[in-house]
């Protein structure tokens, strides 16, 4: 089975030889792939639609691989008991709704040792949550696959380094490791949010006033990290 970049990055961070429990499955791609490479011995997927979850027991039975994959279905962290599973894997949804989902499903989570996580926009969110929740980042991949970013963000229970504004929203693992994709990364954030700015500047409200400073803020900051750690300059 060939996964996409985006799953293929999320199956290799995580740990060998665990119980996973797959949230959102769709159609069970990940589940399917990690007990079929021997890299996770039981999987448990799950999704809120019954749609994708019928397809996804449909090839979980068409592979033979009933005994180590069940499908449940279910609202974020609700179908999974504490110690059921050791590591949990989401993939496909914002950052915001990932973030209620593990604040949710704080009793399971607290059970953990692994999250991976792939959000498709606001990462900056699960970063924050994980310093809040005592997690730290362990590794972090940046991709791009048909027209667009993505980040997978694989957190350990226990503090990490405290994470600057930029650390947030860049990752503090892709600024480390000088992540080419970065700053082209950035320079599309840049070019949409440099619109947004545009816009809030010809209001004189204060909700406006107040905006336009928390984005040139957060800008600052990224130049300055893009200055010092990548040697561009984002315009």
């Amino acid at each position: 089975m060939k996964l996409s970049q985006r799953l293929q990055a999320i199956a290799d961070m995580v740990d060998k030889g665990c119980c996973v429990g797959d949230i959102g499955t769709d159609h069970a791609q990940l589940p399917c792939y990690l007990v079929e490479k021997g890299i996770a011995r039981k999987v448990i997927a799950a999704d809120i639609n019954a749609l994708p979850l019928a397809g996804a027991q449909k090839r979980i039975t068409e592979l033979g691989l009933d005994a180590q994959i069940s499908t449940r279905l279910g609202n974020g962290l609700s179908i999974l008991e504490p110690g059921e599973v050791e590591v949990v894997t989401i993939s496909g949804m914002g950052g915001s709704l990932m973030s209620d989902i593990l604040q949710a499903g704080e009793a399971v989570v607290r059970s953990l040792k692994q999250l991976v996580l792939q959000p498709n926009l606001a990462a900056h969110l699960l970063r924050r949550w994980a310093v809040e929740h005592g997690w730290h980042i362990e590794q972090e991949k940046l991709l791009y696959e048909e027209g667009r970013y993505y980040v997978v963000i694989a957190l350990r229970p226990g503090a990490g380094a405290e994470l600057s504004e930029a650390d947030l929203w860049l990752g503090p693992e892709l600024i480390a490791a000088r992540q080419p994709l970065l700053v082209e990364y950035v320079r599309k954030e840049w070019q949409a949010e440099k619109i947004i700015l545009e816009q809030v500047a010809k209001s004189d409200s204060d909700e406006a006033r107040q905006k336009r400073q928390k984005l040139e803020a957060k800008w600052e900051n990224i130049r300055e990290v893009m200055r010092c750690q990548f040697g561009v300059e984002i315009l």
